[in-house]
């Protein structure tokens, strides 16, 4: 089959077109969408008149819709990924090229049967409907009203009419009813391509006014063309989706149903769910996407969640969704070459996700087949979020497998549930003393034209006025009087300050407040900066003098504690760039902390850093810090978002005017020439040579797919070394110590006088910090050989004490070996345990140390009584149990201990126990 992304980009390349790559799933810059849902999504800023430049365009756009989930599978309409193919004409053709445009690609380009094509116009459009007679149609034009057939970016707005075109797949998918025809549902005459006509732009009321410039918005489904142009029943059979289909039903060992078998309608749907949604999640992931509880990382995870159930279903007994990524990638990967390159990253994220998912979900279902086995009509909203909250069981899976059985959930109940549990837990958070975002809203209410003017980014000090003042503890609406007396404390709302509020992972600025005319009077410190509210930079203080609502200030920023903080940040978009770089494009940023003397970074990865790949990152980070590259930071249009391609965080809203920070030489205009490019509003250094140097101190686990990262930079980093050649000195001052211990305990054990002599040790306070090491390591391989030597020299003394106070007792037919040592190692007494047992042939072996008012012992039991059902792990429990300890083990051998107990009582205890084996 012809390559239909290809042949379409081509076609409208040749008539004039610029070809516009797909711009990610997650939106960027645009937190109003979740997902990129269309393919005019990227050219929405044009059709609104915000950007120019272009006059046409086509596009193949990779877009997820999850509003109809529950549909997939079950039609051959409904998909959650899938490609849109589109014409866009901006001020320039309009609907006789457009109409021109999509029959000769249909009917020549490539080559679908004129007679199997039905277009519609809106029903008063009657420009279009004679302009689809002029191409030679064989079908009537029908004409749909206008929910169908009339397109609206909002209540206002730019609008038109719409011309969708049909294809006929045959009256056999026909649903059989009288007046089934072209805009029926039913699966016979299926949507290939909408044609947008916006021409109107209609106001407050309703009225609809001619667009001085008109407009063309198309799209085409891929999956739907290559269904009907590779004669397929349905997109799943087609080479954009069967290979998954068919590598699921490898790897679950199910035949996949023909569409034309009415009796395997589930396990057809089934691998249709599980091939829509590992695609759908494979993309997903590939964007940097982690599955959670909220936002576009819950409709990550319900796809998943949703194609493993579905898999377990079919007979999957482990997971194996992340074994459908590589056939997803055969598919895409030329096209889209960032999932390839994310391969491990989807996999991984997959994988993990799918665990997760099924140590729960067999609970759930358990628990909701009992909900549902008294066949109740409705299912209870509170049963319902119950077993989301404790099984983590998906609402929508208890919607699915109930209506299977006939039953409604109960969903308002469950969301009264959800509503109740949060308003619970927000009731038991007892909070700090802050106001709530509610009361900031107030005040900004209050005074409609208060703004706090950030000018902390070339000063650090400022001249400015109190525009509000909050008591600790006052509601927001008394504070237009309010007034801090020395020793209070509260918030200041400045109407200009140097001060950094906390964002973007960095934190506030602390500071003093100063009197305007008296730089020596304080009036206050500044101990924290935040931002409630969009308007608001509120600054928490401890008043030293009266402050009140316009009292004038020099506000002044902590500069030590401000520098130091910028190397910190700074360094983290160093680290950020050096993981891509080591790792993969893929990794994204997940969190970030920035303080004075660390800093913290959370990114997007599967697995545990090698020590070569964390050496690799800090090499990268240090030399980027030794060729001191520049720093610049510039506020540009958002448009150039998508021009310069920064790293930018997901869904983030970055404004009109987004701060770009470049780390490199001629980044503006050469990507190649910089180190880092990202959307930041924080504080950085002029340059990188600045930081001095960096260390990464810990890489860890965050969550499932997310790992973290934490570091030190500029003085933090030499205090750091500071830290750490004292905890080698004491290290080597504490070796020192247990040597002489050892070589003590060595001689009272031997009785003799024990001679190790150590020479050439580095003195621990003076010596240099190498030469410590060198000491330290020495010292520690002759403790090692030191303590095997007193052990074996305890286990020998403790064997010949064991031969010489062994008691051995007859209980019924059972020999019992008993005997309690002082002070003995428990792995000693498991050595002289199987010593025992060896010697006895047949029996049970009951051994017992103390050591500061604690008994340890061990039960050791010869393989023929445990044949007979004596276990040494139900002895161990019950001698546990009479000193309130714990123990484990198996049924030849256990241990266990706790606070010392009566030895007599534990022997008989035992006794019992093995006469009740045989008595």
């Amino acid at each position: 089959m012809p390559d239909l992304r290809e042949t379409f980009l081509t076609y409208f390349d040749r008539k004039g077109h610029l070809i516009c790559a797909s711009v990610p799933l997650v939106p960027e810059g645009d937190p109003t969408l979740l997902f990129t849902s269309a393919g005019m999504v990227p050219f929405k800023p044009y059709f609104l008149g915000l950007k120019k430049g272009i006059s046409r365009a086509t596009s193949c756009q990779k877009c997820l819709r999850t509003t109809d989930i529950d549909r997939v599978g079950a039609t051959i309409r409904h998909l959650t990924f899938f490609e849109m193919l589109g014409n866009f004409s901006l001020a320039d053709y309009f609907k006789a090229e457009a109409v021109h445009f999509a029959w000769e690609f249909l009917t020549k380009i490539v080559g679908l049967d004129p007679k199997r094509l039905y277009p519609t116009v809106f029903k008063d459009d009657e420009e279009a409907a004679k302009l689809w007679g002029k191409q030679g149609i064989l079908n009537p034009v029908a004409r749909l009203g206008e929910e169908s057939n009339f397109w609206a970016m909002g209540p206002t707005g730019p609008c038109g009419p719409c011309s969708e075109i049909y294809y006929d797949l045959g009256p056999e998918r026909s649903c059989g009813r009288p007046d089934c025809a072209v805009g029926c549902d039913c699966d016979r005459y299926i949507e290939l391509w909408n044609l947008v006509f916006m021409q109107f732009e209609r106001m407050e009321g309703g009225e609809l006014r001619p667009l001085p410039f008109k407009n063309i918005d198309t799209g085409m489904g891929l999956e739907r063309l290559a269904m009907v142009v590779e004669g397929k029943a349905s997109p799943f059979e087609t080479d954009l989706m069967s290979p998954v289909v068919e590598a699921a039903s490898g790897l679950l060992g199910v035949s996949v149903p023909g569409s034309d078998d009415p009796k395997a309608a589930d396990a057809r749907a089934a691998y249709r769910i599980i091939a829509d949604h590992a695609r759908a999640a494979a993309f997903l992931a590939s964007e940097g996407l982690i599955p959670s509880n909220v936002e576009r990382g819950y409709v990550l995870r319900r796809l998943i969640r949703r194609a493993a159930r579905y898999g377990k279903l079919l007979g999957a007994r482990e997971p194996f969704l992340s074994r459908l990524a590589p056939s997803v990638i055969e598919i895409y990967g030329a096209a889209y070459p960032a999932l390839a390159d994310a391969r491990t990253q989807v996999e991984q994220t997959l994988l993990a996700e799918e665990e997760r998912f099924l140590e729960t979900l067999e609970k759930g279902e358990r628990e909701l087949q009992g909900l549902l086995a008294a066949r109740p009509k409705v299912l209870a909203g509170e049963a319902a979020f119950k077993l989301y909250d404790t099984f983590g069981f998906p609402l929508e899976l208890t919607r699915e497998i109930a209506g299977r059985l006939g039953v409604e959930v109960d969903e308002a109940g469950f969301a009264k549930a959800q509503a109740g549990a949060a308003e619970i837990a927000r009731a038991g958070w007892k909070g700090s003393g802050e106001k709530s975002a509610a009361q900031y809203e107030k005040i900004a209410e209050m005074n409609p034209g208060m703004r706090s003017e950030f000018v902390g980014y070339h000063r650090l000090s400022a001249q400015t006025y109190v525009t509000w003042v909050i008591r600790c503890g006052a509601p927001a609406e008394q504070a237009e009087d309010e007034t801090l007396k020395p020793g209070d404390e509260g918030e200041v709302i400045l109407a200009r300050t140097p001060f950094y509020p906390e964002s973007g992972g960095q934190v506030g600025d602390v500071g003093v407040l100063l009197d305007d005319v008296d730089e020596s009077r304080e009036l206050a410190v500044v101990h924290e900066t935040r931002r409630p509210h969009a308007n608001l930079i509120v600054h928490r203080v401890t008043a030293k003098r009266p402050i009140k609502k316009n009292t004038k200030t020099l506000a002044r920023v902590d500069s030590e504690r401000r520098r130091t903080t910028a190397y910190h940040h700074t360094a983290t978009h160093l680290l950020g760039s050096a993981l891509r770089r080591v790792l993969g494009q893929a990794v994204r940023q997940a969190g970030s902390l920035v303080e004075p003397d660390r800093l913290r970074f959370d990114f997007t990865y599967g697995r545990a850093l090698s020590d070569e790949q964390i050496a690799e990152v800090e090499r990268i980070v240090r030399d980027s810090i030794r060729r001191d590259l520049p720093v610049a930071a510039q506020e540009r249009p958002a448009a150039d978002i998508q021009a310069l391609k920064p790293v930018t965080l997901l869904g983030e809203s970055y404004g009109a005017r987004p701060r770009f920070l470049l780390v490199g030489e001629k980044g503006w205009t050469d990507p190649m020439e910089r180190f880092s490019l990202e959307l930041c509003g924080g504080t950085h250094v002029a340059s990188t040579g600045e930081i001095q140097d960096f260390k990464i101190v810990k890489e860890s686990a965050v969550a499932a797919g997310i790992r973290r990262i934490e570091a030190v930079a500029g003085p933090a980093f030499e205090h750091l070394q500071r830290i750490e050649e004292e905890k080698t000195r004491q290290a080597l001052r504490d070796v020192i110590a247990r040597y002489v211990e050892l070589t003590s305990k060595i001689q009272s054990v031997t009785g003799r006088p024990y001679r190790q002599i150590v020479r050439n040790v580095a003195d621990a306070d003076a010596a240099a910090i190498e030469e410590v090491k060198k000491s330290l390591g020495a010292l520690r391989e002759l403790e090692k050989i030191l303590r095997s030597e007193l052990n074996s020299h305890k286990q020998a003394k403790l064997s010949q004490q064991a031969k010489m106070g062994q008691v051995l007792l007859q209980v019924g037919s059972i020999r019992l070996s008993v005997q309690k040592f002082a002070q003995a190692e428990i792995q000693t007494l498991r050595a002289i345990s199987d010593q025992i047992k060896r010697e006895m042939g047949s029996g049970v072996v009951l051994l017992g140390t103390t050591e500061e008012n604690k008994l340890s012992f061990v039960v050791n039991v010869t393989q023929d009584l445990v044949g007979k059902g004596v276990s040494a792990a139900e002895i161990a429990r019950e001698v546990a149990l009479i000193q309130k300890g714990r123990s484990g083990g198996r049924a030849d051998f256990a241990q266990g201990g706790g606070p010392d107990a009566d030895w007599e009582d534990i022997v008989n205890r035992v006794k019992e126990l093995v006469l009740k084996k045989f008595p």
